[in-house]
């Protein structure tokens, strides 16, 4: 990956942007001018060329991933130079990681293994030095943090949810998090006059539903024992794109039982912030009535300006592929304006919208009767993600014979944070 391959993606956003425009203004034409027939014609090649943009778009978002991931290992290794030598954590580290691949590939000495990274962790812990192998519980083994932190970067290629909300290491399922719901208040006063007591905060209470993320992986017991076999490759791609999906549905529709408590759980309802009355879990939603659930440009300037300017400055847009290929067709005042959606023609530059950044979450629902396809605000300041303990695996070489199964799972937990600081567009027909 180069800057190079980074620049070519972007050349392709920009081109297959400024194809879709064309194509758009000229379906917009012949709507204009009756011609139905054209119009289709158009509008089926537009459909097309939204394919590349979506396409091109996701591409430069992974080469920017994966450009982020190589500038942090190389600071790692820049700050490591400064201090030649590995300190006795980084040792431990790597000699753990040793026996734990040792241990996936099962090469006739689990045992010894397993006791090794017994030995390791028991060691580290008795002389009160930080190491976050942890210790096996139930029959299991924590993932080494190096390959937890590759999974973790490929879950963010997958979903933007750990990109976007609050995410927090908890140390029990008790955790707790407590919300400012409004401030002290104040006031002006003389030299000499007299003060009187001020409000105190009032603070809201939260609590993450915790619950148990797995994938169940399994290899041939002729490929662990290739040699060519990238064990830590193979884990981390199998496990990251299950557990990306399944955080994505659970953080957005999730019921609390053995999972998070999603946003949508409780249904969004149009009582404003001014109201005050609505359910600590309870978002607002801003009304788009339309008879062909379309999304309209006046509804998307609502939904930026109905939600606090305190939380406008770190908000963003967040929609599915479906959504976002309806809205980049919008424009400002009709058909002569200015598209809506500017795309991200710099790297690191993300696409816009509003002057916004969007964030394409595909498990967000589509435009339809009463849905909510579209979120705009502060997720860092309105939805708490916990991770109790990091990843652990039980490996399982029984169940099926000539193949090796691999019980990966994270503790983790979700609850609405602050529900000012996030907006939803709901979608009814007229």
């Amino acid at each position: 990956m180069s800057w190079s391959e980074i620049k070519g993606a972007i050349e392709e956003v920009g081109k297959s942007f400024e194809a879709y425009k064309q194509t758009n203004d000229e379906r917009l034409a012949a709507l204009a001018k009756g011609d139905e027939s054209r119009a289709k014609e158009l509008e089926q090649k537009l459909a097309r060329i939204e394919k590349d943009v979506s396409e091109a778009s996701k591409l430069k978002k992974e080469l920017e991933t994966e450009m982020q991931y190589q500038r942090d290992r190389l600071e790692e290794l820049e700050s490591r130079a400064k201090s030649p030598g590995k300190t006795a954590v980084e040792k431990a580290q790597d000699e753990y990681k040793g026996a734990f691949i040792n241990w996936v590939r099962g090469r006739g000495q689990s045992q010894a293994d397993e006791q090794k990274m017994l030995d390791i962790s028991r060691k580290m812990a008795s002389e009160g030095k930080a190491i976050t192998i942890g210790t096996p519980a139930a029959g299991g083994f924590a993932v080494p943090e190096e390959i937890s932190r590759q999974i973790e970067k490929l879950e963010m290629k997958f979903s933007p949810v750990r990109r976007l909300v609050k995410v927090v290491q908890a140390g029990t399922s008790d955790y707790k998090e407590l919300v400012s719901i409004n401030g002290a208040t104040s006031g002006w006063v003389g030299e000499s006059g007299s003060r009187t007591e001020t409000n105190t905060p009032t603070l809201r209470e939260v609590t993450p539903m915790h619950g148990e993320l797995y994938a169940y992986p399994q290899a041939s017991e002729w490929s662990l024992d290739d040699a060519f076999f990238n064990v830590e490759a193979w884990l981390s791609e199998a496990v990251a794109e299950q557990f990306a999906i399944q955080e994505a549905t659970a953080v957005l529709t999730g019921d609390g039982t053995n999972k998070p408590t999603g946003m949508l759980n409780s249904t969004p309802t149009a009582v404003t912030d001014e109201a005050g009355s609505r359910a600590a879990a309870v978002y607002e939603f801003i009304a788009n009535v339309d008879a062909g659930f379309a999304i309209l440009p006046d509804r998307l300037i609502d939904v930026v300006y109905r939600t606090n300017s305190m939380y406008r400055s770190g908000a963003t847009f967040v929609m599915n592929s479906v959504t976002a290929g309806a809205i980049r067709k919008l424009r400002e005042g009709g058909a002569t304006g200015q598209y809506l959606w500017q795309p991200g023609l710099q790297a690191g530059a993300p696409d816009r919208l509003l002057g916004y950044p969007v964030e394409i979450w595909e498990q967000m629902q589509s435009p339809g009767a009463n849905n909510f396809p579209i979120a705009f605000g502060d997720f860092r300041r309105g939805y708490l993600l916990a991770d109790r303990v990091g990843l652990r695996m039980t490996r399982d070489n029984v169940t099926n014979i000539g193949h090796v199964r691999f019980y990966i799972r994270r503790r983790e937990g979700g609850i609405v944070l602050n529900n000012n600081a996030i907006k939803w567009i709901r979608t009814t027909a007229a």
